[in-house]
């Protein structure tokens, strides 16, 4: 599958090694992403689909269409300061996520 995902930010490099030898014992990983029509917006993960890019392995997607409404208390980047509300359509959450620290991987 060609696709390109653009994570929140850039993975330190001590934890990504940690998250790369936990998935090698742990294999593929699960992230949370918007479809953003020619790309999708990691929602979590940033670690994960770094690591997963550089072994080589494809990670699972759970994927929310832009007009989908999620609850951004579940995420840890979630700061109730920057958001006014709780939930939001997972488009708007997208493109308020992306950003010039915004990285992008190619699968």
């Amino acid at each position: 599958m060609d696709m390109m995902i653009y994570t929140i930010h850039a993975p330190t490099d001590d934890h990504l090694e940690e998250v790369k030898t936990e998935m090698t014992t742990l294999g593929r990983p699960s992230i949370r992403v918007v479809d953003c029509g020619d790309y999708y917006m990691a929602l979590e993960g940033s670690h994960r689909v770094a690591a997963a890019h550089a072994l080589g392995v494809e990670p699972e997607l759970v994927i929310y269409e832009q007009a989908d409404e999620i609850d951004i208390t579940v995420f840890d980047w979630f700061d109730r300061a920057n958001w006014a509300e709780t939930v939001y359509s997972a488009g708007e959450v997208a493109g308020e996520l992306y950003s010039m620290q915004a990285r992008a991987y190619q699968f």
